[in-house]
């Protein structure tokens, strides 16, 4: 079977056969994250970027939440105040707000920002208000204000609707993260209440038997679990006995429940990973970011529990995921119906792929890494990165898509405003923790798992080790680690060689990430001199010294312009390619190449030269080249000419106006219906 053509490397495919992909070996390490507090990022690529995002993207989200349909936070107030009709928004705007809170604290983490902390603080202080008003501490604005006695969704209410525990979740996790960046415990003892609340509440018979209608609350009580048992000295300022393990089994009783037969509950069948119990599942199905946010929790959970089923479960579902159902950029959910993912290899070019979905698999893939300390994991997380998930928010930082589809016939536009704005608040949140996935460590070394300019101080065998790291990735593959330790210590440094320059090997290597040297494409330096011969282990390049201060690592990593083709099941690109370079997928939009850009092929044989143009799409690196345009002329006549093109960064379309974008380009006439010249 064909599955790349000769410039093709490996890890990018859009689908790929699963007969080829391995788990990784058990005896992988797990890895600790280096926090967002001690890495600064300093990026020519990422700092412009991230400097919208809070400057712009956030404040922008939180004035649209105040006051779109009286307004998201007015919800907490009217609770407070008593009322009993009426509210702003669907039931999840509360859980939105917790996301956008959890994002926004990231940033503050790693920038802080006193008028946006004020700003949250005062955010906080009223949904602390409105849950005071119940004796029991629960809080769900759109059950109290619209159905009151149908908690939960019960007494003929709608779980599939109400999204409480999705709320439950989304506070939680905010409440972690925003005493992580600030010291401050007011949203914490919001969220201790209510998790407790929910402890009381669901579980278990005698206690309602209920799984969440949409997945995020697993990981969540995962985590906060971890959070008490790292911080117990907290326990004593909650207004509420804190047993952390409670939060920890009621995680594991709403993966465990799934698939089986509930007394308070009827299935939400495969819609809501509900068709099977999880550890039989051997596909993920159903609405995709709710799948991808529950293996995103399975796979946290296993690293808590160490329990073998969580694992292989968690393994078994990213395989299926990103070896048939998964888009060259990273996006999934292909059909808008279910907001779902379709059948295997079902990757129509004009799908759905949610950004919301595309953020969601960049958490999975974390996590996964994390728990196993295989690259390929992270592999996958750049792609989100820098692709589908990169997609979801404009340059300008104030206008968002909901679907990022690789073929718009009439453009995809990007909206100021929509009905259910939950994409922006999923942006923040995977974006805010980028200086977190940048570095890792284990008992024995450091990772580096992204090339992104950054300093970072990390506690290691007892002593402090600074690294610099400094590069333009992804524009060029040149990246530079200094290593700056109190004293020289022995230990290894692993970095991570992407998927996409390790090839072409075997077929049967795809994704494995075994014990090979490294090939030419990735050429190593230490203080100047190369390093002839170092193996890959589970994607890394390990380099294994006594570390001197001042010593300087150089990793080179070839970029050339490479034609992706689809594994021959993927119906939709048989006879097409798509061009990649770096970690970066290109697209062809009407603003470069004209309104017939479905009229364009690539023969075989095509070159593309990179160029880097700093006025264009806030400075980009384009690809130059020749085409081949066919247009109908007449009833039975067709004609062809070569014109001039020009591919952009897929994650920068819908930045210039409306217009046609393909990413997917027919290598042979064979494969396109010409449309007329006009």
């Amino acid at each position: 079977m064909k599955l790349f053509s000769v410039n093709l490397t490996l890890g990018i495919l859009c689908c790929l056969s699963s007969s080829l992909i391995q788990a990784p070996a058990q005896s992988a390490n797990q890895l600790t994250p280096v926090p967002i507090q001690a890495v600064t990022i300093d990026d020519s690529f990422w700092s412009p970027k991230r400097k919208i995002w809070q400057e712009v993207t956030i404040p922008d989200c939180f004035d649209k939440f105040e006051k779109d349909r009286g307004g998201a936070l007015n919800n907490f107030d009217r609770v407070r105040d008593g009322e009993t009709d009426g509210h702003a928004g669907p039931p999840w705007y509360d859980g939105l707000i917790y996301e956008m809170i959890r994002g926004a604290a990231d940033f503050l983490a790693a920038q802080p920002d006193a008028a946006l902390e004020k700003r949250i603080d005062g955010y906080i202080a009223r949904i602390a208000a409105a849950q005071d008003k119940d004796p029991d501490g629960y809080l769900n604005t759109w059950t109290e204000l619209q159905h009151p006695d149908q908690r939960w969704g019960l007494n003929g209410g709608n779980d599939g609707y109400q999204h409480e525990m999705y709320n439950v979740g989304a506070l939680c996790e905010a409440a972690v993260h925003y005493y992580q960046a600030t010291g401050k415990t007011s949203l914490l003892k919001v969220a201790v209440k209510l998790a407790n609340y929910t402890c009381d509440q669901v579980g278990p018979a005698p206690k309602f038997e209920l799984i969440p209608n949409h997945a995020i609350v697993e990981e969540a009580f995962g985590n906060l679990y971890l959070f008490f048992r790292e911080h117990s000295e907290l326990k004593r300022a909650m207004p509420v006995t804190v047993d952390e393990q409670r939060y920890l089994d009621l995680a594991q009783y709403w993966v465990e429940a799934r698939g089986h037969e509930r007394k308070d509950q009827k299935s939400f069948g495969a819609y809501n990973q509900d068709h099977q119990p999880v550890f039989e599942q051997q596909t993920i199905e159903g609405h995709a970011v709710r799948a991808a946010l529950l293996a995103a929790g399975v796979t946290a959970l296993a690293g808590i529990n160490g329990r073998d089923d969580y694992r292989a479960a968690a393994i078994r579902l990213w395989e299926n995921m990103n070896g048939k159902k998964t888009y060259v950029t990273g996006g999934i959910g292909a059909t808008a119906e279910g907001e779902a993912f379709g059948n295997n290899y079902v990757l129509p070019n004009d799908g759905y792929l949610e950004t919301c979905g595309a953020v969601a698999a960049g958490f999975f893939d974390r996590n996964l890494n994390l728990l196993t300390g295989d690259a390929r994991y992270v592999d996958a997380l750049e792609r989100e990165l820098y692709n589908g998930a990169l997609a979801g928010v404009s340059l300008a930082g104030n206008s968002y898509t909901y679907v990022n589809p690789l073929q718009a016939a009439n453009g995809n536009s990007r909206w100021a405003w929509n009905g259910c704005p939950c994409c922006p608040p999923m942006f923040l949140k995977l974006m805010g923790a980028l200086p977190g996935y940048i570095y890792a460590q284990d008992k024995t070394g450091i990772y580096v798992n992204l090339f992104v300019g950054s300093q970072a101080k990390i506690q290691f065998a007892g002593q402090t080790v600074r690294l610099k790291q400094t590069t333009d990735y992804p524009w060029n593959g040149d990246v530079k680690i200094t290593i700056e330790s109190a004293k020289a210590g022995e230990f290894d440094l692993h970095l991570r060689i992407p998927g996409w320059c390790q090839g072409p090997t075997s077929p049967d290597d795809l994704y494995q990430a075994s014990n090979r040297p490294l090939n030419g494409a990735a050429h190593l330096k230490i203080n100047g001199k190369p390093v002839a011969l170092v193996e890959l282990v589970h994607g890394y390049a390990t380099l294994h010294r006594r570390w001197q201060s001042g010593d300087v690592v150089q990793l080179t990593l070839d970029m050339p312009v490479q034609r992706v083709t689809a594994n021959a099941q993927v119906a939709a690109d048989n006879g097409r390619i798509a061009l990649m370079r770096g970690p970066m997928v290109y697209c062809f939009e009407g603003a470069d190449n004209g309104a017939a850009v479905q009229n364009l092929i690539l023969p075989p044989g095509t070159e593309f030269t990179p160029e880097y143009r700093s006025n264009l799409l806030g400075g980009v690196t384009i690809l130059r080249g020749m085409a081949t345009g066919v247009f109908r002329t007449g009833k039975d006549q067709v004609n062809s000419e070569s014109f001039n093109v020009t591919a952009t960064p897929y994650y920068a379309n819908a930045n210039r106006g409306t217009c046609p974008m393909q990413v997917w380009m027919p290598e042979n006439p064979g494969s396109i219906k010409p449309q007329r010249q006009e």
